[in-house]
């Protein structure tokens, strides 16, 4: 990030000098005509009259006077443009300053947010790769532990600079926070992107002995995603990288990975990463994330999107209004955020759960609703993700709430889950079909589901059952 100050200085004060000395001489020049229109009025038509005939020799008769008015104009013009050369300046610089990190001098986390999504706007308007890399310094809190703050600082500086020359101009480096560094590379393959993380990598082992001593020796781990191959959505890239990342962490650090679908089973979602999701009114957002929580289990793929469309299509049948629905959509893509905080091998146990993985399962509402609560935005989804293992007949949980008390996006929630976890397989059990599956929902209708909506559900079923035949 370099300063433009001197560059605007120049140019601008030009500019304005040059305008100074065109108004001098142009404001001049109708002076001169005014004065001899006004001479011709007063009964002195021959002053005109050599004004007209002979400008020149107007300006040099009134030299004097010409040189002084250029003088003042080109001095007005000079304090002008020294003015709004400033304000350029200042403004220049409260842009730097809102876009860049003040301890590494690289664009901060909400720059890096806002570029990365015009940058996959762009490479899928003209259908261009994109890749990510997220790099982490390796251990960097006994780093700073031992050695001070003052050295944690000089580490991060230092690994900036590391980074801004191993990649091209065109690339963009930003600190994501913490010792956390993220890297948009356009225009470039996911094998690229993984020769210049490794470029980064090798770099960052071989030279910090150097810089920092024997003892001091830092490496850094980093994950690679890449557009569309492995993210669509900004947000999907960055959940997607750290996965990568995360894997690297989990194989032994100092290592580059590209991202893989199965990464996601052992992945322990940053917070870092999850809030920006969550603070994000955008319906991709929230996909991506309801995207993580299925990963947690193996059988659960897609869950959260076919819980979605269903809980929908009840609604619009039940003649929801808008903002209801668009509740829903949140509510049902959310609705088993609490897996992020459950071991998958609970999960994807086969066998009958213990009493304190039970519990944990139990727990996935509540923790759920508690990660959303935070979010002012995401409390009216809180109701239908918190409760929707409640039981029409009181003997569900976390709240043991029964019939009407439940709330509505959690009695739909409850139906579209259950359907959906029924016709696809788990570790203990295989598949029903959609038939077996609606005669179930019958059967617990007035105890574990509302009566009404399974009514209403099956309705719903038939009819859109009945449009794909017709198509």
């Amino acid at each position: 990030m370099t300063d433009t100050r001197h560059s605007l200085t120049l140019k601008y004060r030009l500019i304005f000098y040059f305008c100074g000395f065109v108004f001098a001489t142009i404001s001049y020049i109708f002076g001169l005509l005014i004065y001899g229109m006004e001479s011709a009025s007063w009964g002195y038509p021959e002053i005109y009259r050599i004004l007209l005939n002979n400008l020149s020799n107007a300006f040099q008769s009134h030299s004097l006077s010409f040189f002084a008015w250029q003088a003042v104009c080109i001095a007005v013009s000079g304090i002008i443009g020294y003015l709004f050369d400033k304000e350029v300046y200042y403004r220049r610089r409260a842009e730097k300053r809102a876009n860049v990190d003040g301890l590494t001098d690289v664009y901060n986390h909400r720059y890096f947010q806002e570029r990365l999504c015009t940058e996959i706007e762009r490479a899928g308007r003209y259908s261009r790769p994109l890749s990510l890399i997220m790099l982490d310094i390796d251990d960097f809190k006994v780093f700073n532990d031992t050695w001070g703050h003052q050295e944690g600082d000089k580490l991060l500086r230092w690994f900036a600079e590391v980074c801004s020359a191993c990649i091209r101009g065109i690339d963009i480096l930003a600190r994501y926070g913490g010792e956390e560094f993220v890297i948009i590379l356009p225009e470039t393959e996911v094998a690229e992107a993984l020769d210049v993380a490794e470029r980064i990598r090798e770099t960052t082992a071989k030279r910090s002995m150097g810089t920092f001593g024997k003892n001091k020796q830092t490496t850094v781990s980093a994950g690679i995603a890449s557009f569309p191959i492995q993210g669509q959505t900004h947000h999907q890239l960055v959940l997607n990288a750290d996965a990568a990342l995360y894997h690297a962490k989990q194989q032994g650090k100092n290592r580059c990975f590209v991202y893989k679908e199965e990464f996601h089973h052992s992945y322990r979602a940053n917070p870092g990463h999850v809030k920006p999701l969550l603070d994000d009114d955008d319906l991709g957002a929230i996909e991506a994330l309801a995207a993580v929580a299925d990963a947690k289990d193996s059988h659960s793929k897609g869950h959260s999107l076919a819980v979605m469309r269903m809980s929908v299509a009840l609604a619009e049948s039940m003649g929801l209004s808008i903002e209801e629905i668009n509740n829903l959509k949140a509510a049902a893509l959310l609705h088993d955020i609490g897996r992020i905080g459950t071991p998958e091998e609970i999960l994807e146990k086969s066998g009958p759960l213990k009493n304190d993985e039970w519990q944990l399962i139990q727990n996935q509402p509540r923790l759920g609703s508690s990660i959303l609560r935070r979010m002012q935005q995401m409390s009216s989804i809180v109701p239908g993700v918190k409760h929707h293992h409640e039981r029409y007949d009181g003997k569900g949980y976390p709240a043991k709430l029964s019939g009407k008390n439940i709330p509505l996006l959690a009695r739909i929630i409850a139906i579209t889950d259950a359907f959906d976890a029924m016709t696809n397989a788990r570790s203990y059990r295989k598949a029903m079909t959609a038939e077996e599956a609606l005669d179930e929902l019958k059967r617990c209708a007035g105890t574990q589901f509302d009566p009404d909506l399974v009514k209403s559900f099956i309705e719903a079923m038939e009819k859109r059952n009945e449009n794909k035949e017709a198509a």
